[in-house]
């Protein structure tokens, strides 16, 4: 695994934002959406072989489908690639494996919790997990619900794992949506939890004015992000989900 970033770039001590196609989207939707906000500047991109042959355009321009964005002491991690089941264990071993390097303040995953009635919930919960006491504390002061007991699978139980395994200090969020629709309502309650545990304030306004048009531009992305699914779900019964109570 590849992880090029400019060499002016100071990113120690950073939190870093991840999100990846997953469950509803609610991670690339919401770290897309503050990359867009604080106007983040592009600082370097992952790669590797064991990548599928894919490139994105943005206004004419080739880019990475996995991309590094950063302002001030925040750090983004973008990804219009979903990880297929293959690429999650060797992905996160590099990825955590760099971010320890930073001694970063925290990574915060954030991600969809399948819900059975999600269109009976008109304010999606946001729950947590965390690595480490520090991060627990950040959970509980944002007034965050901690998973006390389940079964964690998918994508970003890769994240929770290797984080755990290298002692790297991390929460993840995870917001009831739907499964294989984009849910822009649950990006936003997550964003609002980044924003607590964060001590930021980034206008969530905008989010919610656009929900329906990011739900159409997201289509394909979630498509493609539902195959992946599919694929985990082939090699472990149910859905890639979080079991708690």
């Amino acid at each position: 695994m590849d992880i090029v970033t400019s060499r002016s770039t100071n990113i120690e001590a950073s939190n870093i934002l991840v999100g990846l196609p997953d469950v509803g989207l609610v991670g690339t939707i919401a770290v897309s959406y503050v990359i867009e906000k604080l106007k983040m500047k592009e600082l370097g991109y992952i790669d590797s072989p064991i990548f599928p042959p894919m490139v994105i355009i943005k206004e004419s321009v080739v880019k990475n489908p996995v991309r590094i964005y950063g302002k001030d002491n925040i750090i983004a991690i973008i990804s219009d690639l979903p990880l297929f089941q293959s690429l999650i264990n060797p992905f996160f071993e590099s990825f955590v494996g760099w971010v320890k390097k930073l001694r970063p303040r925290t990574i915060i995953g954030i991600t969809g919790l399948p819900t059975q009635d999600r269109m009976q919930v008109s304010k999606p919960e946001v729950v947590g997990i965390s690595t480490t006491p520090a991060t627990r504390e950040l959970l509980d002061k944002a007034g965050v619900k901690l998973l006390s007991d389940g079964v964690f699978v998918g994508t970003y139980a890769g994240l929770v794992r290797e984080c755990s395994t290298q002692n790297v200090p991390s929460t993840t969020l995870l917001a009831q949506s739907y499964l294989n629709f984009p849910d822009p309502a649950a990006s936003l309650e997550a964003l609002s939890v980044v924003n607590k545990i964060l001590n930021i304030d980034i206008d969530l306004k905008q989010l919610e004015e656009e929900a329906e048009r990011i739900k159409i531009s997201t289509r394909e992305l979630m498509l493609l992000t539902e195959r992946a699914l599919k694929e985990g779900q082939r090699l472990r019964e149910g859905r890639a989900q979080v079991i708690y109570r």
